[in-house]
């Protein structure tokens, strides 16, 4: 069976040889109290003729500080290997 291009609508197609590029990023805040870590992932929409990048976030992470730093701990040491 050919790879054949994948219409998504009329002003959208997709060739299925095309590069899949996943983009996500984590925004991280503090108060006196926690630590919170918000995960975002970008995804692509088409409307009409024109294509944007949406942000979307529905994951937080809310630690104490001391469950932030056992994390920093554990980054730090994996990110020496």
């Amino acid at each position: 069976m050919k790879n054949e291009n994948i219409i998504v609508n009329k002003n959208m197609i997709i060739n299925p040889d095309s590069e899949i590029i996943y983009s996500s990023s984590v925004g991280v805040g503090a108060d006196d109290e926690e630590v919170r870590l918000i995960l975002f992932n970008k995804r692509l929409t088409s409307y009409g003729e024109n294509i944007e990048i949406i942000n979307e976030s529905n994951t937080q992470i809310i630690l104490n500080k001391g469950a932030a730093f056992k994390l920093k701990e554990l980054l730090d040491e994996h990110l020496k290997e």
